[in-house]
């Protein structure tokens, strides 16, 4: 399974460690069709599926495949795929009228996003990822009004002002030897 989703979605390296083997699709035989078609990229899937609700919805069971991972079995694996799933889905929902769509994942699991962002840049794989976390957490709050958003970017402000902190420290300590 991992290499079939490698190749609708080959700016994710990352899913190539993650077990699928629970994973469900009633889209195996079309995304082993488009393996053996040889063609390569979610703009070619979209084109060779023809339906663009259907791979939609694709991604989006991908993603909700890796968030159930992450929460029910602690999987660290999930966590890059996801949050890159995440912001792939972002654009590719609005790119194709699918705004909708995008507001309910952006509802549903910007918690999700800010916790793995923050779990990623702990283990120093990149402050980047709760950065954009933070800017999720902005629109949500702008988006929705509700005051679980605005706790959600506090937290993550406050996790990149520690990182920020942390590493300022660390820079300090390394110029004065």
């Amino acid at each position: 399974m991992n290499e079939l989703l490698i190749n609708v979605l080959p700016e994710i390296q990352e899913l190539e460690g993650v077990d699928f083997s629970a994973y469900n699709t009633p889209h195996i035989e079309l995304l082993k069709a488009f393996k053996e078609s040889g063609k390569r990229g979610l703009s070619e899937f979209a084109e060779f599926a023809g339906d663009r609700a259907l791979v939609g919805r694709f991604l989006i069971s991908v993603l909700q495949y890796l968030l159930i991972r992450y929460r029910r079995f602690e999987d660290e694996s999930t966590e890059i795929p996801a949050f890159k799933l995440f912001l792939t889905l972002k654009g590719w929902l609005k790119e194709h009228g699918f705004e909708k769509d995008y507001m309910k994942l952006l509802h549903s699991f910007t918690g999700y996003i800010v916790e793995i962002a923050e779990r990623i840049a702990l283990r120093g794989l990149g402050i980047v990822y709760l950065e954009e976390a933070r800017k999720l957490a902005i629109e949500a709050e702008e988006t929705f009004g509700e005051e679980y958003f605005t706790m959600l970017k506090e937290r993550a402000e406050k996790s990149l002002n520690a990182l920020h902190e942390q590493h300022t420290e660390k820079g300090k300590g390394e110029r004065e030897c």
